[in-house]
């Protein structure tokens, strides 16, 4: 097996800047590297391909338009310039509206404007469990990764992966936000970009069982949750993806199964692992839209349904990650708007 292969990208400069080190550490990091987590025995080799997006549409663009010409990588590392962060900070999720305090590069600078209709999306890496210990330098974990030019690039390249991988989990992909030089050197940029890359790649030391799970919403903004027969704890519904099943796939079969609707899974919305019984399951919470059926549960799976205003979240007995993942709708209302 030969290395793996990864896309690194960072931005020119723009704005008031004369100089974008996400532009450096990228650049500086295209080459072959061996890839280890500290206090693991796991490595693997990685080459790394760079390129430097411009600050505009096109360069916002850039990465999904290669997806789509047919591209793939095995896993992908946006990184930008935060020039008000002190520390970096690693993005989960992709806003599909932009509001620029500045133009952009080619003069472009619009107010409260969607990307198009798909609605925000996230990564599937949960980053909430990573180790501070195991990285070079102190980070922070954010759900907003701006309304620029770097929340663009981030929205496209999550959703063509989504749309062009037919695997059963997309190639890993990150946003990585880094501070001015003045809080971080590029030497050390460039070393926590490759820990970031480390842990997007290298194999877990459980058993992975990925698992979707779907957010059914109705024109309240009620989210639809079914209570285990087993243990009367609440959860989305979803279930186990079967070998090389599609994620979306999976997760249209499922509620099929369980509540005998059709539905249409529109796009990964993040991604909760979770410990049990030896294994790590990775929970994918799946936004999805009823095209046939009205939901109805399986007595053998579930023992009833109901439909939950996600601030009510804290006071149900929740399954597994599940109540972290209503938690995240209620404060990010990631359903479409």
């Amino acid at each position: 097996m030969g290395p793996l292969r990864i896309l690194v990208t960072g931005f020119e400069p723009f704005g008031t800047h004369q100089y974008n080190p996400s532009q450096e550490v990228a650049l500086g990091l295209e080459g072959h590297h061996h890839l280890s987590i500290a206090g693991s025995e796991m490595s693997i080799n990685a080459e790394i391909t760079s390129r430097v997006l411009t600050v505009d549409e096109h360069g916002a663009i850039q990465t999904a338009n290669s997806l789509a010409s047919g591209e793939s990588w095995d896993a992908i590392l946006h990184i930008g310039l935060c020039d008000s962060c002190i520390h970096p900070r690693v993005e989960q999720r992709a806003q599909q509206r932009l509001s620029m305090r500045i133009p952009d590069n080619s003069g472009r600078m619009l107010h409260e404007q969607h990307i198009d209709g798909r609605g925000d999306t996230g990564c599937w890496i949960d980053i909430s469990t990573w180790k501070k210990q195991d990285f070079s330098c102190d980070f922070e974990l954010s759900y907003d990764a701006g309304l620029f030019v770097c929340n663009e690039t981030y929205y496209h390249t999550l959703h063509a992966l989504q749309l062009h991988s037919a695997l059963q989990l997309p190639p890993p992909c990150l946003f990585l936000h880094i501070p001015p030089t003045e809080h971080l050197s590029v030497a050390s940029a460039s070393q926590f970009a490759l820990d970031c890359i480390a842990t997007m790649v290298l194999p877990s030391p459980n058993p992975i069982v990925e698992v979707v799970a779907g957010l059914v919403t109705n024109k309240q903004g009620q989210v639809l949750l079914a209570q285990r027969s087993d243990d009367h704890t609440w959860e989305f519904p979803g279930g186990k993806c079967e070998p090389n099943e599609n994620w979306a796939d999976a997760m249209e079969r499922e509620l099929l199964e369980e509540l005998n609707v059709k539905v249409e899974a529109n796009r990964i919305l993040g991604t909760w692992e979770h410990l049990r019984n030896g294994s790590m399951l990775r929970i994918h919470l799946i936004d999805c839209s009823i095209s046939f059926g009205q939901p109805r549960a399986d007595p053998s799976v579930h023992a009833s349904l109901m439909w939950c205003d996600p601030l009510d979240h804290e006071s149900m007995n929740w399954t597994g990650r599940d109540g972290a993942m209503m938690e995240y709708i209620a404060k990010y209302n990631s359903m479409p708007r």
